[in-house]
């Protein structure tokens, strides 16, 4: 039965998608795993009773977000792009404070999504497809609006980077990327991003906080904990969506539905009380 599933896989998504999507969930996933020591961190599971109420807290989000996709798929998808470039322009932003960090901010967020989909239509169509259905005709409204938008930015950015060298390195990244995403199949492209670049970057953000506060033992605990929890439930959801429908459709939907739900509460975690509590600390620092 495995078997004919893998083949089934390999002939409809091809092999170098299907190893694209497996990196993606093996070796990308991890890094949002870190969440249970990055709270930890915060001293959120501390005690039992704040344990729970975080993991309660996260987990409730994480379903909320999938029945909201499941109801209004469209829009979920919407959202989940809007905050993806958001979450990945947060990352890659070099320029830490100011209006101009959201011009960086912008633009490598939507290197990744606009920058893709723009590269492989018809791909990225069919993988619209398999998450939302056949209403993906404001999908593509959103992303060429945000495609115009991208040029007007990117313009900026050269200028920025002609006459200031601090924004340099980030203008040649950019253009590296976009580079990569246009020759790369769409899924292969997003995997080289989402794990060899956002994930080591989250990990070497988080890392120093986290060996301040934490053990060793207990990061690694943290992070194979949630990751194999993640693993298995994905593993089960995919079992229940191929009694409707194909096996490479079940994979892509619950492998991006799936991040779309963490994503949400680990911008939360990352975004607003990581970072948040790292300036505020900064800044105490800084206090005579």
């Amino acid at each position: 039965c495995c078997l004919m599933v893998l083949d089934t896989l390999v002939s409809n998504l091809g092999l170098v998608n299907l190893t694209a999507l497996l990196a993606i969930v093996v070796i990308g996933l991890p890094h949002g795993a870190a969440d249970g020591a990055i709270a930890g961190h915060l001293g959120y599971t501390n005690r039992f009773s704040s344990a729970f109420k975080f993991f309660s807290a996260y987990s409730i989000l994480a379903a909320l977000v999938v029945l909201f996709w499941l109801a209004f798929p469209t829009i979920a998808l919407i959202g989940f792009l809007v905050i993806s470039i958001v979450h990945f322009g947060l990352d890659a932003a070099h320029i830490k404070h100011g209006e101009m960090r959201w011009l960086q901010v912008y633009a490598h967020g939507c290197a990744i999504i606009v920058g893709i989909s723009q590269s492989h239509k018809p791909q990225v169509h069919s993988i619209y497809s398999f998450l939302i259905g056949n209403d993906i005709g404001p999908i593509w409204i959103l992303i060429d609006l945000f495609f115009a938008l991208f040029i007007v930015v990117l313009l900026v950015y050269l200028w920025q980077a002609i006459t200031n060298r601090d924004w340099r390195r980030g203008f040649l990244e950019l253009m590296v990327l976009l580079i990569v995403f246009s020759q790369l199949p769409p899924l292969v492209g997003f995997a080289l991003y989402f794990c060899c670049l956002h994930s080591v970057r989250h990990f070497r953000s988080i890392w120093r906080s986290l060996r301040r506060s934490l053990p060793l033992w207990k990061i690694y605990k943290q992070i194979a904990v949630f990751t194999a929890l993640s693993w298995f439930l994905g593993a089960f959801m995919i079992w229940i969506s191929m009694g409707y429908t194909t096996a490479d459709v079940a994979l892509v939907r619950v492998i991006f539905i799936g991040l779309a739900a963490l994503t949400v509460p680990h911008m939360i975690l990352v975004d607003v009380l990581y970072r948040g509590s790292s300036r505020a600390a900064v800044v105490t620092n800084k206090s005579p």
